[in-house]
């Protein structure tokens, strides 16, 4: 599962419609309506590993990917198991020299605005991706065209 910063995954773009997605990956397990915002919901495939969250409020567009999907790639290294530092200073390195970290006593967030990109790491390994899709400005999203 090749991931495509500010673009999206394999073949599923940011901005893709949700009926345009469950063609490619047919349907969910789980469809969870966020408790905070309804206009946004999540859909979780349990084979896949992954998480698509969708806004509603957008025409029921793709913004947001989450993968504890081992076979997820960058530049054809696996992403999920690697050494957090070997992630940040060797994989991403070309794409992102600034991360602000957050230390949850148990786990770690690894977060870089500009790509929307952030990496969970626990014990030193990475243990999940998530990407959304950047922003253009504080109201509107900058889908790929």
């Amino acid at each position: 599962m090749e991931i495509k910063p500010k673009i999206g995954f394999e073949n599923i773009k940011f901005g893709m419609y949700r009926n345009d997605i469950l063609e490619i990956l047919g349907e969910p397990d789980r469809i969870v309506t966020d408790e905070n915002d309804e206009f946004e919901q999540s859909l979780e495939w349990n084979d896949l590993k992954i998480r698509l969250t969708f806004q509603l409020d957008e025409n029921d567009r793709f913004t947001y990917l989450t993968s504890k999907n081992e076979q997820t790639e960058f530049n054809g290294c696996k992403i999920i198991g690697l050494d957090i530092k070997k992630a940040k200073n060797e994989l991403f390195s070309e794409l992102i020299t600034e991360w602000e970290i957050d230390d949850y006593q148990f786990f770690e967030t690894h977060f870089n605005e500009n790509l929307w990109l952030t990496l969970r790491s626990e014990f030193g390994k990475v243990i999940e991706f998530e990407m959304g899709v950047p922003f253009k400005n504080e109201n509107e999203y900058d889908f790929p065209k």
